[in-house]
């Protein structure tokens, strides 16, 4: 008998229990709901976003180390050492060859359209490559990377493929412009060769339209130069082509002509 009064105080205990937790829950449950219908709306003025003036910030400061290696310094340092390094001499090797090629084959001789495929520009000492409609892209590219690029004379931007930021920039050019025949012109300061280094090219890019293309008449072969002549040859001619480019980007800025960073 004690047992099973025990079993009903138990019983009754849990029950207490559980319905003292049922009416925590709905007291719960109707602050929850007050405080949601009590809540009030107010209307925003979205005017007020645009009250404070506009700052703005101030750009920070980047100090860029100064160049203190150059090829003149590596030639005239005597400590240094006097051997290029499998990079460079591989440069040296490539260079070499499509300078070669461009001084002892100054006009294609695949074709026998003359505004077709490419030709060269006499410089001092050595031809740049000017690439008229249906010229390999693959050339271009070449002479594009070695600084040797002169000028790109292009229809639908096909000899530009082998080059992706440069074809995609003047797609979107052709895509606001309207025009047939668009040329794309290089200012270049060739790559500067040092024993452990290159520095590669520095180059300007502008595009326009055009109605003709315009070709010099002196188109000719020039004599080799010697591999061993390279790294000072380009050191000269870059130089050269540094002024050129500051030159050019100054015209540019006075008569108010849009440049591009890439």
């Amino acid at each position: 008998m004690d047992n099973e009064i025990q079993k009903l105080k138990t019983n009754e205990d849990n029950l207490k229990s559980k319905a003292s937790h049922k009416d925590d829950y709905k007291n719960a449950e109707l602050r929850t709901s007050k405080q949601v219908n009590n809540k009030q709306h107010k209307n925003a003025n979205l005017n007020q976003l645009f009250a404070k003036p506009f700052t703005q910030k101030t750009p920070r400061h980047m100090s860029i180390e100064p160049q203190t290696s150059t090829y003149a310094d590596s030639l005239q340092n005597q400590n240094e050492k006097k051997t290029y390094n499998y990079i460079t001499r591989t440069y040296i090797e490539n260079i070499y060859k499509i300078q070669i090629f461009l001084n002892l084959n100054p006009r294609s001789t695949t074709t026998q359209e003359p505004s077709q495929d490419y030709l060269t520009q006499k410089l001092q000492g050595y031809n740049k490559l000017i690439a008229q409609p249906k010229t390999n892209a693959n050339l271009v590219r070449t002479c594009y990377n070695d600084g040797l690029l002169n000028t790109v004379y292009i229809y639908n931007g096909e000899e530009l493929s082998g080059i992706p930021e440069l074809h995609k920039a003047f797609i979107t050019y052709k895509r606001v412009t309207k025009g047939n025949l668009f040329y794309v012109k290089f200012y270049t300061a060739t790559a500067e060769i040092l024993y452990e280094e290159i520095k590669p090219p520095i180059q300007v890019v502008k595009i326009g339209l055009t109605k003709d293309m315009i070709i010099l008449e002196d188109i000719r072969q020039q004599p080799e130069i010697q591999k061993n002549e390279i790294p000072s040859f380009y050191a000269n001619k870059r130089i050269i082509g540094i002024s050129t480019i500051i030159q050019e980007l100054a015209n540019n800025y006075l008569n108010g002509n849009a440049i591009w960073s890439y």
